[in-house]
Parts: structure tokens; C-alpha cells; sequence
């Protein structure tokens, strides 16, 4: 009865290895954590930090507090969720330097929203 208990105790041993190995094999290893910032829209016409103008952009884009701006650089994707602005965004712009942990949706429309948190993590184009 001993040798089996040792038995499957090694198995388990062994299959956890294998699993920390396929981690460090496939880049598994680096799981981020989601970021929570306050999300606000905003609406302004002209040129982004980037330099193109906000009438010329075809997708979804956001500027971030300049804090975020090393964790998410320009032309990056962000992924919100868990607020009414879930989705994917291209990062184009930065935010005045007073805000902290802060991301802008751009907004054609007029309307201003209320300050709500929401979940931020990196993301790929689709």
C-alpha cells in the first residue's frame, strides 16, 4: 500500500512539472493581471499624440494616462471589460499628466459618460 501512495505521489510530482515546463515552453509563464483604471470618453478634433488626425482613424482608439503608457505603448491594443466600453482598442493618444491610471475613449458622439472602472488587459489585433 506504501509503494503505491509513493507511486502516484511522484505521478503527481512529475505531472506538475510538465505543466510548469509547457508554461515556460510556450511563453505561458508571463500571465498578466488585468488593470483597473477609470474610463471616461472623450471627443476632440484635430491630431492625436501619434499624429493622425481623428477623423482619418477607422477603428476604436483610446489615450491613457501617461503612468499606463509603459505597459501599453502607442499603437498597442487594449482589451476593457466589465463596463460599457468593452472591447478593443488601438492606443493613439495620451492623456494630460494629472491622471492617473486613466484611459480616454474616443467618441464621435457629443456625449460625456460618468467616470466608471473597468478591466484592462493587453491585446492582439483581430
Amino acid at each position: 500500500m506504501l509503494k503505491l501512495t509513493q507511486f502516484y505521489l511522484l505521478k503527481m510530482k512529475i505531472d506538475l512539472l510538465l505543466i510548469l515546463c509547457s508554461f515556460h515552453i510556450y511563453g505561458q509563464n508571463d500571465l498578466k493581471l488585468p488593470d483597473t483604471v477609470s474610463v471616461i470618453t472623450y471627443r476632440i478634433k484635430g491630431k492625436t499624440a501619434t499624429g493622425y488626425h481623428t477623423h482619418e482613424v477607422k477603428e476604436p482608439f483610446v489615450a491613457i494616462s501617461r503612468d499606463l503608457l509603459s505597459k501599453y505603448p502607442y499603437h498597442s491594443y487594449i482589451e476593457l471589460k466589465d463596463c460599457r466600453w468593452a472591447g478593443k482598442y488601438k492606443v493613439l493618444d495620451i492623456m494630460n499628466s494629472r491622471h492617473q491610471k486613466t484611459v480616454d475613449v474616443f467618441s464621435k458622439k457629443q456625449v460625456k459618460y460618468n467616470k466608471v472602472s473597468c478591466q484592462c488587459i493587453s491585446a492582439l489585433k483581430n
